[in-house]
């Protein structure tokens, strides 16, 4: 080995010797790196830019998708648990659920959400009637859950508009 250091190396010492808190050793080291190395001369004498700092805007993008995918987990989540309300008493819940849920809709996709919606309710419906038939729970006949996908469908739909007009109406305000 012939005592020198790597460029990542010097890179990290670098400021250290520049504030003179490096031992001796190390200053001799990053001394005898920078006389064989124009790289880390030039990063040295400053001719070389520092890293750009991180984009502001990349990282907000990251953080919108990272909040449109759970918003479409808890969307999906939503589906899923007032279609499985369906065959039971507590269907009034969903009178709430699917609005809330066109809502959540309209937050990923905005207006799209109508056309999404219709085709992922009664997919989700058709998702639960199956499985309710593979795992040999009693289901109500298919056409009754495509009925009631299309009622979930309307009712996600209202949720779509009413979170549209208020999006519409907190915009002109503010």
């Amino acid at each position: 080995m012939n005592g020198d250091i790597g460029c990542e190396i010097c890179k990290d010492l670098l400021p250290l010797v520049e504030d003179g808190v490096a031992s001796e050793a190390s200053r001799a080291a990053v001394a005898a790196h920078l006389e064989r190395c124009p790289d880390c001369r030039a990063l040295a004498a400053g001719a070389v830019p520092p890293p750009p700092a991180p984009d502001g805007d990349a990282l907000l993008r990251r953080v919108r998708r990272t909040l449109r995918g759970f918003a479409l987990v808890v969307l999906l989540a939503g589906a899923l648990f007032g279609m499985g309300l369906s065959g039971s008493m507590n269907m009034f819940y969903n009178s709430l659920l699917m609005p809330a849920m066109g809502a959540a809709a309209y937050y990923v996709w905005r207006w799209k959400a109508a056309a999404v919606l219709p085709p992922l309710l009664a997919g989700m419906s058709l998702v639960c009637w199956a499985l309710c038939w593979g795992w040999g729970v009693e289901a109500a006949p298919l056409p009754g859950y495509l009925i009631w996908a299309a009622i979930y469908c309307v009712l996600a739909l209202v949720g779509v508009a009413i979170a549209g007009l208020f999006h519409f109406a907190l915009k002109k305000e503010g």
